[in-house]
């Protein structure tokens, strides 16, 4: 994945964020300073990051402690467009001093117009954990389904049905693109 597409997600991202009065114009022109990057590929828990350089743990941070955004590079593909540029706002909140994800930080992220994009994590969450499962647990009587890399090998039950799962291979190893 190219850099430019992340410059192109940040510069979507950076009006809206002036038009709902998070930011301002010079706000804005330090934020297109922060360099942007892309966390590993093979990640399934995190989505995104804003990592700070290296200092005192606590107090005021702001956008000068950042050292980088990074986005999932599976978040840039056009399927999850919309989430990506959540993502951004949500690390750029990040980057002009919001490290907590208090409540007066859940009230700006819920700022963001595109509601759908905001409640994509979960699914997301989920695709990249597909992705990267070895294994699916599937259960012989309700056909719930458990993306796992490990095998079950009898020793777990579907929480539904109380019946051992069954492995089924996925075909893919874990690195492998869907």
């Amino acid at each position: 994945m190219s850099l430019s597409k992340l410059v192109h997600i940040r510069e979507q991202v950076l009006p809206v964020m002036i038009d709902i009065g998070i930011i301002n114009l010079t706000q804005a022109d330090d934020l297109r300073m922060v360099p942007l990057g892309m966390i590993r590929r093979n990640a399934t828990r995190m989505h995104a990051v804003c990592r700070y350089h290296p200092g005192p743990r606590g107090g005021d941070k702001g956008i000068d402690d950042v050292k980088e955004i990074a986005i999932h590079p599976v978040a840039t593909e056009d399927e999850w467009g919309d989430y990506a540029q959540f993502l951004m706002y949500h690390e750029m909140l990040h980057a002009i001093g919001h490290v907590r994800h208090d409540r007066f930080f859940r009230d700006l992220e819920a700022r963001w117009p595109d509601k759908n994009a905001r409640e994509s994590g979960p699914s997301f969450g989920r695709h990249l954990r597909q992705r990267a499962a070895r294994w699916n647990w599937t259960c012989p009587r309700c056909e719930r389904e458990h993306y796992r890399s490990r095998r079950s090998n009898g020793r777990y039950l579907c929480r539904v049905c109380k019946v051992k799962l069954i492995d089924v291979p996925t075909g893919q190893t874990h690195d492998a693109e869907s």
